[in-house]
């Protein structure tokens, strides 16, 4: 995946600058370097829905790498350094070399199991059910996670208010279900 970095190109933004819009020409696939980029689509009544987060190491926008257009808007909500890769070079490396093709199957792959996780976590019921989740999918085999972002981060993820992300990661400690240290959080 060398080579795949060297053939795009870096671009900085600016929060709340957009990445691109709705309906804009689908040239490039993005990943993040630095920062943050998320991804909204707009209901009938015209309520602003978030399909998508992509932090720093993900990709967004490879939905649309055979699409005339982009099906949504991506906006920076921190400043963000962002890589762009032409849709037309992925498509003819994907085409000509079948080792970059399969490396880029095992990463849509990776990414399409953390969606399916974070659907699925989005549908338990309680705090510490997605917390737990979170640290089961997200962390290493030692059951431990580093945060990339701070717990208001974790809590939007997780589709809890901060108060709520914080009282239960609190009672979790006290019951010796995890510990906190620093950006780490450890299954006990």
């Amino acid at each position: 995946m060398t080579y795949f970095h060297s053939i795009a190109k870096a671009k900085s933004f600016k929060k709340g600058e957009a990445v691109f819009h709705l309906g804009q020409r689908a040239d490039y696939v993005f990943s993040v370097i630095r920062g943050e980029v998320h991804l909204y689509r707009h209901s009938n009544s015209g309520n602003r829905i978030l399909i998508h987060r992509a932090y720093s190491g993900d990709y967004f926008a490879e939905a649309s790498i055979r699409s005339p257009h982009y099906h949504c808007t991506a906006v920076c909500v921190k400043d963000s350094d962002v890589r762009c890769y032409s849709s037309q070079e992925l498509l003819t490396l994907i085409q000509k070399n079948s080792d970059f093709a399969m490396s880029w199957i095992e990463l849509i792959s990776a990414e399409l199991r953390k969606q399916r996780a974070n659907s699925e976590r989005l549908h338990l019921n309680t705090a510490s059910e997605r917390i737990l989740h979170y640290v089961m999918t997200e962390g290493d085999q030692n059951g431990e996670v580093t945060l990339s972002g701070n717990l208001t981060d974790l809590a939007e993820m997780l589709g809890l208010s901060r108060e709520t992300l914080y009282r239960s990661l609190k009672c979790m400690e006290n019951s010796n279900r995890l510990k906190r240290i620093d950006n780490k959080i450890t299954l006990v």
